[in-house]
């Protein structure tokens, strides 16, 4: 005969496993909002963001990984969308072209983008399409402007919605935020740095990629940064 503890267990276990479905259910896949970027000089101009999360996989998980990012800036036709892996970190307008920055920190990007010496990628926007540049030809001091954190694994309660301010994006993410006032010299990603403690060496982002150099490996990726942009797609 079953002893209680037993029983109650398997009641819980059983119960816990049969709400998962109805939890992911209810989780939103698909965000949209309007998200306020401060440029350069100090001017404010207003981007629409889309994005899509696929379904749960996982016992307890509302919702799975991101698909891909996404925004669209009207004015000057400019529609960026790109693989989970390229966070554009930066949008930016400077003497009436506009710029993206995306840091990468995996050695796998490293490898597939030949071990660029910043961590990082830059893109100008030339011709109705996305370009790639070379660091020397980005512009100076261009910071982090981009929201990155648009949602948890919840319900959906905590999502993006609406009209996102510039001090709402610093809400959700304080740290990156206090860090930049703190260190002018700190602008993006690839700037940050992680403290090891003592008579360790500090590790420093922007120099990922050169450590990678010497860990070799295989992949089936390619360097492709960016996704085919359909008419509906950040409507």
């Amino acid at each position: 005969m079953m002893n209680i503890a037993k029983l109650i267990k398997r009641m819980t276990l059983g119960f816990v496993m049969a709400s998962v479905p109805l939890l992911a259910a209810c989780a939103p896949t698909v965000i949209n909002w309007n998200e306020e970027v401060m440029l350069h000089d100090g001017k404010i101009i207003v981007v629409k963001r889309h994005e899509e999360l696929g379904r749960s996989g996982l016992p307890l998980a509302y919702r799975g990984s991101r698909k891909f990012w996404e925004f669209c800036y009207a004015p000057m036709g400019i529609h960026w969308k790109s693989k989970p892996d390229y966070f554009p970190e930066v949008f930016d307008i400077v003497d009436g072209k506009a710029y993206v920055r995306v840091t990468i920190g995996s050695c796998e990007l490293c490898m597939l983008h030949g071990y660029p010496e910043t961590s990082a990628l830059y893109f100008v926007w030339e011709g109705a399409a996305w370009k790639k540049i070379e660091y020397k030809d980005f512009p100076p001091r261009l910071r982090v402007n981009i929201l990155g954190n648009t949602h948890y694994d919840d319900d959906g309660t905590l999502d993006v919605r609406g009209l996102i301010t510039v001090q709402q994006k610093e809400d959700r993410e304080p740290n990156m935020s206090r860090l930049m006032r703190q260190r002018p010299e700190i602008v993006g990603l690839n700037d940050r740095v992680t403290y090891q403690g003592l008579n360790k060496p500090p590790i420093y982002a922007r120099d990922a990629c050169k450590r990678c150099k010497g860990i070799h490996g295989q992949t089936d990726s390619t360097s492709e940064v960016f996704i085919p942009i359909t008419s509906k797609d950040c409507n």
